[in-house]
């Protein structure tokens, strides 16, 4: 990671290792009250193709996860990011798996049980102090061979 405070890097650190360990659990508590902004304007791009507009779309979907799906521990590696005075920027992959264990039909193919690999972009403001994270992009990593070899 590159630019900051050594201090700023530690906690942007800090604050995806809590992401982490709350998606882990959908802990929607501790992603509302510590992680994601209060802002109107923070706009999430989850793993399941869907955009979530401000904190409280978002919390209403892991509400509805909690109750309907399990991940467990999720890996990070390749871990990179740049950190400025007031915003940051943090990416990596994920190894975890996925297991559907509610009542209600499966949304779709990417709510399939499987073990896989995610790509994660966040990005982080500092809000009075404290970073809180404004924008996400989530995405499958393709097994497939690249094109072209390259």
């Amino acid at each position: 990671m590159i630019g900051g405070s050594e201090s700023d890097r530690k906690s942007v650190l800090a604050q995806q290792q809590a992401y982490l360990e709350a998606n882990a659990k959908f802990d929607w508590e501790t992603l509302r009250d510590k992680l994601w902004s209060p802002t109107p304007e923070a706009t999430f791009f989850n793993l399941n193709g869907h955009t979530y507009n401000g904190r409280d779309h978002w919390v209403r979907l892991w509400q509805y996860y909690k109750q309907h799906m399990t991940t467990g521990e999720w890996i990070p590696y390749d871990v990179g990011g740049v950190v400025g005075s007031d915003v940051a920027v943090l990416w990596c992959h994920r190894k975890t798996k996925l297991r559907w264990v509610g009542t209600d039909p499966r949304p779709g193919e990417r709510h399939a049980d499987r073990d896989f690999t995610s790509r994660s972009t966040m990005v982080f403001h500092k809000e009075k102090g404290e970073w809180r994270v404004v924008h996400v992009h989530f995405s499958d990593a393709s097994t497939d061979e690249r094109p072209g070899g390259v």
